[in-house]
This record gives C-alpha cells, sequence and structure tokens, in this order.
C-alpha cells in the first residue's frame, strides 16, 4: 500500500507563476531601453513609445511593477512556507511521536 500524498500547496505553484512574470517583466525592463537605444545607435528612430502601450508602461511604471511583482514573490514566499510549516505542526500533532524510554 502506497504512503498517502501530501495535498499540493497552492501557494507553491502561485509562488512559481508571480516569478515567471517577475523574469519577464524584470527582462523587459532592461532589454526594452537597450533595444530603443541600439536602434537609434544604428540611425533608426523606433516609433513613439506612445503608440505602444507596453513600452509607454515598461518606460514609465516598469520600476513600480517591479517593485510590486517582489513584494507579492515575498508575500506569496511566507504564505508558502507558513502553510508548510502549518500542515507539519498538525500533521505531528494527530500523531504524536511514541514517547522513548
Amino acid at each position: 500500500m502506497a504512503a498517502p500524498e501530501e495535498p499540493r500547496n497552492p501557494f507553491y505553484f502561485l509562488l512559481l507563476a508571480v516569478g515567471l512574470v517577475f523574469v519577464a517583466t524584470v527582462l523587459a525592463y532592461v532589454v526594452v531601453p537597450w533595444m530603443e537605444q541600439k536602434a537609434m545607435d544604428a540611425g533608426t528612430m523606433p516609433p513613439p513609445r506612445e503608440e505602444s502601450w507596453f513600452r509607454n508602461m515598461i518606460y514609465h511604471d516598469g520600476w513600480k511593477l517591479v517593485l510590486a511583482e517582489v513584494a507579492l514573490l515575498v508575500i506569496l514566499g511566507l504564505a508558502s512556507m507558513g502553510l508548510d510549516r502549518y500542515w507539519r505542526w498538525k500533521k505531528e500533532h494527530q500523531n504524536p511521536p511514541p514517547p522513548q524510554q
């Protein structure tokens, strides 16, 4: 008979998803201005930022988005660790170890 599987921590999956979004946001925050500068150095003017909501948002509010995602990563990380610790505490108190002699 197989041992019962522990429940999956939903905060862990949210942490992974937000981590992926965080990496994509930081890369966009670094790469988009770099590519604009590279285009200007090559002699071509990139289209105005106002034409692209994404470039405009990254340029004006990218740092706020990165900070918000860091805060969300911290909150989800603490929630994930707290839930794991709670489940372990609950499991230990339901089945206490036998007394040692």
